[in-house]
């Protein structure tokens, strides 16, 4: 077998095991509910601590209803929290749950299992051997 079909083959094998990790995050998360814009949506509100509907609308160049709508869909999927403030009872900020924030972090997290399916599959050695090789990629 030539040297080039081999590490096709064995970087192949290496994204299939990526796209385990992902396709079992997803279902953990149910992020098959989502719309790829929606996603792009919780990862905008992982930039905040919290945040109000006005301050997300103006951030997202979306109007106040649609993203009053958007906050709906998301609360009942259980990705954001509302929170009201102590100093205006009008005001709600937004919050990330867990879940929305394994959303928002989606590709770290899926890196990290197969990260994870590396630790228990090779001893010490294998690994720094691993790192040696993948850093001279760069």
């Amino acid at each position: 077998m030539d040297i080039n079909k081999k590490l096709y083959e064995t970087y192949s094998g290496l994204m299939e095991i990526k796209g385990e990790c992902s396709c079992k995050l997803i279902d953990e998360l149910n992020m098959s509910e989502l719309t790829l814009r929606q996603i792009e949506y919780i990862k905008k509100f992982d930039q905040y601590d919290c945040v109000t509907t006005s301050k997300l609308a103006k951030d997202l160049d979306l109007s106040k209803p649609s993203v009053t709508e958007m906050i709906k869909k998301f609360i009942k999927l259980e990705c954001i929290y509302k929170q009201k403030c102590n100093e205006d009872g009008r005001v709600y900020y937004l919050h990330l749950t867990s879940k929305g924030k394994g959303i928002a972090r989606f590709e770290q997290l899926a890196v990290k299992r197969v990260v994870d399916r590396i630790i228990e599959s090779l001893d010490e050695q294998e690994i720094d051997d691993l790192i040696t090789l993948l850093s001279k990629i760069k």
